[in-house]
């Protein structure tokens, strides 16, 4: 038998132990935010006005303190660029990449399925087929007209695969692999009925219609902000507050229920929210791929399975992964238009072969 010294021994080696784990997994959110935070300032900085590193947070600040700028100096321009044109798209593409990759967190956590994205579900044909009726047949929901109704028009038509998924989940007993081909089908669906409309249409409309659905950040203002902040961060408060459960989940329908977890409304809860912020998104974006498919994988691959840190850590890490990426598109544009959606693909594309062919099958 052991005697007391040697279990608080023991216990105090497990308790370093655990202490290790956590530190090694705040240290890396911490960088992932230090790299997001250091990325609005480069992001905000360039441009057809280059305004240096430091000058942009010094301009935020005299902004946001309410100091006065003469009309047409140097400084006040500065102050209009960054304030009007910049940080809004900056802010966007934070908040837009931590809300893709908790979705991705999510879709692959409940769907028990590691190739599972936020767009399994159908949401982004849905959104893209919404956003072709108001181009193209200048159809809208609640008869907004201008681009608050193709917003509107791509939300609601964003949902509407995720209505069907609800109402589908307690039919099947919220099977992940029949949630999973019930997406794919509205998929299909939503995508031949946009073809039939975009094949119907002009060349320049076309063109709109197709910007969509790379995803680009060109078109976001302030007035972007509020809806997809508010969306974006009680989703994903409402499911760090879940990640226990999630890990629950994790062991498998029928241990997580014989441990008196609800798997079901679980499951349907985590959807809901999740599609929340991926509408969101979409609507005012595009449709942004790769994020909520490959930060889950790599923040796993750093930092293990434990969702406490996993949903935190992704968001973190997404944000920046947005960020750098449009930051990278902006760049190239000097060369031609490239959508940051472009980007990203380039970039996810390798990523995720590497991970296909190297993937951990531990941490799942």
């Amino acid at each position: 038998m052991l005697g007391i010294g040697e279990v608080v021994n023991g216990s105090e080696e497990l308790r370093r132990s655990y202490k290790r784990y956590t530190r090694r997994k705040i240290l890396f959110i911490s960088l992932c935010l230090a790299v997001a935070v250091a990325s609005v300032g480069l992001s905000v900085s360039i441009g057809g006005r280059d305004v240096s590193f430091i000058d942009v947070y010094k301009t935020i600040f005299n902004h946001i303190s309410g100091t006065p700028f003469a009309p047409s100096t140097r400084e006040w321009m500065d102050d209009y660029i960054i304030w009007n044109v910049r940080l809004p798209r900056a802010l966007f593409a934070a908040v837009a990449g931590a809300a893709l990759a908790v979705g991705g967190v999510v879709m692959q956590g409940v769907m028990k399925n590691p190739l599972a994205d936020p767009y399994t579900t159908g949401i982004s044909s849905g959104a893209m087929f919404g956003v072709a009726v108001a181009m193209i047949l200048g159809l809208t929901a609640f008869g907004q007209m201008g681009s608050y109704g193709i917003v509107i028009n791509a939300f609601v038509f964003a949902m509407i695969p995720m209505a069907l998924i609800v109402v589908i989940a307690p039919k099947s007993n919220s099977s992940p692999a029949t949630l999973i081909l019930a997406g794919v089908a509205l998929s299909y669906l939503f995508n031949a009925l946009n073809t039939l409309l975009m094949v119907m249409t002009d060349s320049e409309t076309l063109a709109n219609v197709y910007l969509w659905q790379i995803g680009s950040l060109d078109r976001i203002t302030w007035q972007s902000i509020p809806t997809i902040m508010v969306i974006s961060v009680a989703g994903i408060l409402v499911i760090s507050l879940l990640s226990r459960k999630l890990n629950l989940m994790a062991l498998g329908d029928a241990h997580a229920k014989s441990l008196g977890l609800d798997v079901n409304t679980l499951r349907i809860v985590c959807l809901v929210a999740m599609s929340l912020m991926v509408a969101s998104v979409i609507a005012f974006a595009g449709i942004i791929g790769f994020i909520g498919l490959v930060a889950p994988h790599i923040v796993r691959m750093l930092i293990d399975s434990d969702n406490m840190f996993v949903i935190p850590a992704s968001a973190a890490f997404g944000a920046a992964f947005l960020m750098v990426a449009d930051i990278a598109a902006r760049m190239l544009s000097d060369i031609g238009a490239v959508p940051v959606g472009v980007v990203i693909s380039f970039v996810g594309a390798p990523i995720f072969l590497y991970l296909i062919i190297r993937q951990k099958r531990s941490i799942w």
